[in-house]
């Protein structure tokens, strides 16, 4: 039995298929919150020392390799969301689209999620505000107000502004449940893929909510209680990755797009966590556990996300095939003088 998905209106558009005033609006908000963020990595990129008090520690190796990985994200990020929002965003190939915002979504989900909940919680417990943590003296207060009211405004705009994209170009995913998803040919390797996935997954989530709950071992330095909520919500949203995917390839009842967006955090997260990390961490202040727990981090999120691609894959082959059948139905009925009524229709 084939479900139909009934379509779901795109979001408001202006005069002459333009986008609307809100859309512009979420658009402008975003690419602005990315500016002093954008200006800042600039300038200690090229030598400046605006809000540092470290100069030696700003202009190492290690932290210039993350400045420029982070001015490269931040850039992306106001292109990406320009594409959600104009027209010429929806002929992208979907690659082009979904792998900087998943990428983005893992970087900024848990950060957003943490970083208010762990200030509250340190206030909350007399211990002044996460400036104060360990390491944080290389910086002035005011560039952590800046770097972190910024990311927070990114993470809405780009979640308002995917949404309202996605439900544009793929609204069939908004309204499938998920026992409705056909087991295609790929259907054996996604789930030995999502129980692979579940193993590094679960080594990191441990580890995470150890360091959470005041564990010492394997960390060079003490956390501030703000990092310590850091490392809870990453393991939490590792979990939920995980238990997101093994819901998607069990074919659980409710809607395809609770797991999946639990699965699609929670593999970013732990992909794009993990994947930072090991590039800008390799240092002497690094213990062993560090690097297996970023590693098993990004390997989980990785595999996670193959599972993912290949469900997406398989279903837009369905969807091309269909559309090529029906056509090609039609062009028959055409050539004897029938007329053709097309029942349903694709969106790319």
């Amino acid at each position: 039995m084939t479900t139909i998905a009934q379509p779901v209106p795109s979001a408001p558009r202006g005069r002459h298929g333009s986008p609307g005033a809100p859309r512009l609006a979420i658009a402008y908000v975003t690419c602005a919150a990315c500016v002093p963020y954008i200006v800042l990595k600039l300038i200690w990129l090229f030598g400046g020392n605006l809000g540092v008090n470290d100069p030696g520690a700003m202009h190492s190796t290690k932290t210039q390799v993350a400045n420029v990985i982070t001015f490269a994200l931040d850039t992306t990020t106001i292109l990406i969301v320009l594409a959600f929002t104009y027209g010429w965003g929806r002929r992208l190939p979907s690659w082009l689209v979904v792998v900087p915002i998943w990428v983005g979504t893992g970087l900024l989900a848990p950060l957003t999620l943490a970083v208010p909940l762990g200030t509250v919680v340190q206030f909350a417990l007399g211990e002044g505000s996460p400036t104060s943590a360990p390491g944080a003296s290389m910086l002035d207060p005011w560039v952590f107000v800046v770097v972190y009211g910024g990311f927070i405004m990114q993470a809405a705009g780009l979640t308002i502004a995917f949404v309202l994209y996605a439900r544009a170009r793929w609204p069939e995913v908004f309204a499938l449940l998920a026992r409705d998803v056909p087991a295609g040919p790929t259907d054996v390797m996604r789930r030995f893929l999502v129980w692979a996935a579940a193993v590094p997954m679960a080594f990191a989530v441990v580890v995470d909510l150890y360091w959470a709950f005041g564990g010492t071992g394997g960390r060079t330095v003490d956390l501030s209680t703000t990092q310590q909520v850091v490392q809870f919500v990453h393991g939490s949203v590792a979990l939920a990755g995980a238990a997101g995917a093994l819901a998607l390839v069990q074919r659980r009842r409710g809607r395809l797009i609770v797991p999946m967006t639990a699965a699609w955090i929670g593999g970013g997260a732990g992909f794009s966590y993990g994947l930072f990390t090991c590039l800008v961490a390799a240092d002497p202040d690094t213990s062993t556990l560090m690097g297996l727990e970023a590693l098993a981090s990004m390997l989980g999120g990785l595999v996670i996300g193959l599972a993912g691609a290949s469900l997406l894959a398989e279903r837009a082959a369905e969807r091309a095939s269909g559309a090529g059948s029906g056509a090609e139905r039609a062009a028959g009925r055409g050539r004897d003088g029938q007329s053709a009524s097309p029942t349903a229709s694709s969106t790319p």
